[in-house]
């Protein structure tokens, strides 16, 4: 910025312009400078926003080139344009409050729905209003209409048609509520009323002026909201719990925004630290505030071998993808147990198999001599039933959380044991020995993709799907051949995360 006035760029409609000052009035005395400009959507009124085909930028492409060139600091946005993805180098500084998500009947003499007559015409841009409208009243005759709020009153009051939809919010700020027939009962975008603030990233002293605004509030509460790629989401869940936000917080992800086959999925904030959507679209991602659950139970698909963690989050359907065997060892490496002073286990299968090859060596005083490290809860359960206390559980539940403890606790000159797979990631055992640690890497189980369960033939019934290791996930993508998209898919901690992402 050249002096203390923030460079504002918006569309020219009274509705845009008035958008800017509802903005800026919750900004306090900040100043600015606005740049009314006409997008392409606004010049060519003779394409259909019924087109499938239309541009997902259709009404902010030269608005958003603006901010990029530096024409412009923001651009506001009605958040329902928003393209996706955003143009690179652009970000969300804020989604305001929405008053109203609500669409209005606007006809003449102010006829209801119920009131207007078998065949008469009403006009709206929208394909899923359509849709809804034809539900309600199928004997209606449905014709497309584009151009400004103002304009398009102008033709119902000429009588090229008899009713038109019309968002309740626009109808509110543009002081033409006394126009509302009847607000309508099927459901809109869920960014529908909220206005979005778009600036360049990197620009954090600008965003942070803006970061005050609420998404939502009631009764005093707020929701936070984020328009992301699925692949995003454990980005933003760790930033938020960094940020100080309470882990049992509510989470709403919706997909497939505005279609007909919406989807949403409810969470708490801490069960989202791996969790990604496969999408082409954008999921949005609201935190906090007025979210209530659902009374159904969450549906979930089990992929692992076991069924404990999906169990503490919802209803298990279990489909285990993999199965292990014991590889038969050269007597000659098991012996000497307590000569290790850190013994590594990456899973439960480690620990069981450890069990079998060593367990009649597992006296008190091996034990107490040998620091065990899990690499989280369930692989430290099955420890404990072993009568061993883990030194050390990842809170990651990963190889990175166990190498990180290493590192932090300078621990060198070590001898160390790593029970594990025979498919298992090499980063543990390489970076424990670049520290300056003897590290025997023993191979004591295969992991083999299990053919003999049914596959699913899709995942519509499912709020979820349960990965717990890296070859979960390989043999998921064997077996079904690729990822379903629109569908939360949570992984056991970031090296089970990090195999989908590195996949899709």
């Amino acid at each position: 910025m050249n002096d203390d006035r923030i460079k504002v760029i918006a569309r020219s409609s009274q509705l845009s312009l008035l958008q800017v000052e509802e903005v800026f009035s919750l900004m306090g005395s900040l100043n600015y400078e606005l740049i009314a400009h006409e997008s392409y959507g606004d010049k060519h009124k003779e394409v259909s926003l019924m087109d499938a085909h239309i541009p997902a930028d259709f009404f902010t492409r030269e608005l958003d080139a603006a901010v990029l060139d530096g024409t412009a600091d923001i651009a506001i946005h009605s958040a329902k344009d928003l393209p996706f993805p955003i143009p690179d180098g652009l970000e969300i500084y804020a989604l305001t409050a929405a008053s109203d998500k609500t669409d209005s009947l606007v006809s003449i003499n102010n006829q209801t729905l119920a009131e207007l007559p078998s065949g008469a015409r009403i006009a709206t841009s929208s394909a899923k209003r359509k849709q809804e409208l034809l539900k309600i009243r199928g004997d209606l005759k449905i014709v497309t209409v584009r151009g400004t709020i103002e304009e398009r009153i102008a033709q119902l009051d000429h009588h090229d048609f008899e009713a038109l939809i019309v968002a309740t919010c626009a109808l509110h700020r543009l002081n033409l509520s006394h126009r509302i027939a009847e607000p309508l009962p099927f459901g809109t975008h869920p960014l529908q009323g909220h206005i979005a603030i778009v600036g360049r990233k990197g620009n954090q002293g600008l965003k942070d002026l803006f970061a005050h605004l609420p998404f939502h509030r009631q009764n005093g509460s707020s929701t936070q909201a984020f328009y992301l790629n699925g692949k995003e989401i454990p980005s933003i869940v760790s930033q938020l719990l960094d940020r100080g936000f309470d882990g049992e917080s509510p989470v709403k992800l919706i997909c497939q925004l505005n279609e007909t086959t919406q989807k949403e999925y409810f969470f708490l904030l801490n069960e989202l630290k791996h969790t990604l959507i496969h999408s082409s679209q954008p999921v949005l991602f609201l935190l906090g505030g007025s979210i209530k659950f659902p009374k159904d139970e969450r549906k979930v698909l089990v992929t692992g071998t076991s069924t404990s963690w999906g169990e503490q989050r919802g209803r298990v359907t279990h489909t285990p993808l993999i199965r292990t065997e014991a590889i038969q060892i050269n007597p000659s490496k098991i012996r000497g147990i307590d000569s290790f002073d850190y013994i590594v286990f990456t899973s439960r299968h480690g620990v069981k198999y450890f069990k079998e090859l060593w367990g009649a060596d597992l006296c008190i005083a091996t034990i107490e001599k040998i620091k065990f490290v899990s690499v989280g809860e369930v692989t430290t359960h099955d420890l404990n039933q072993l009568g061993i206390t883990p030194i050390y559980e990842s809170e990651t539940e990963s190889a990175e959380g166990i190498i990180d403890y290493f590192k932090q606790n300078n621990i060198v000159g070590k001898k160390i044991l790593l029970p594990r797979s025979a498919i298992g990631l090499t980063i543990l055992p390489q970076e424990l020995k670049a520290m300056g640690n003897e590290v025997v890497d023993l191979p004591i189980y295969n992991t083999l993709i299990n053919t003999d369960h049914l596959l699913m033939d899709d995942f519509v019934d499912f709020n979820e799907i349960l990965f717990s290791s890296p070859s979960g996930v390989a043999a998921f993508r064997f077996l079904y051949g690729s990822w379903p998209e629109e569908i939360p898919l949570t992984c056991k901690g970031k090296t089970t995360e990090k195999k989908i992402v590195d996949s899709l």
